[in-house]
């Protein structure tokens, strides 16, 4: 038992800093021109159930998300029909958690959330975006590079 007391305030520890670390990758982003540019997929990921797995995209054929303006066009598989963008505010999981909704059609400067055809969390370290899927808490994610 003296032995588990330690161990169980390293865990703690760990998962405090962790959850710490979470916070500025998810939340570090605030302003859309962070978000401007053209991104190649290189790297989804996703959790089957147990484990986490990563693959790589191939960069041919170039699939990419081209984002300015609040405007976005993409070749990539499943969000061609994405054409705008707006960044908002999460208050109902994490407070002042922003996210990017993607919109087939304008929505105005007061988007209604319910009305996006998807929805993630993200965040931009250097020149890679990472879009994490909002309501899969394995953390799923599709990986960008920045190529212009």
């Amino acid at each position: 038992m003296k032995h588990v007391i330690p161990l169980m305030f390293i865990i703690l520890a760990f998962l405090i800093g962790a959850c710490e670390e979470h916070e500025k990758m998810c939340c570090a982003i605030r302003e859309e021109n962070e978000l401007r540019g053209r991104w190649l997929l290189y790297e989804t990921g996703y959790s089957p159930g147990m484990g986490y797995i990563t693959e790589p995209v191939p960069a041919l054929p170039a699939q990419t998300l081209t984002v300015d303006n609040l405007i976005v066009s993409s070749t990539v598989d499943g969000m061609e029909d994405f054409r705008f963008y707006r960044i908002l505010t999460d208050t109902a999981t994490t407070p002042d958690s922003p996210y990017v909704a993607f919109y087939t059609n304008d929505p105005g400067e007061q988007p209604d959330p319910s009305t996006a055809v998807a929805t993630y969390n993200f965040y931009v370290e250097g020149n890679t975006l990472t879009l994490g899927f909002r309501w899969c808490y394995e953390g799923c994610h599709l990986a960008f590079r920045k190529i212009n």
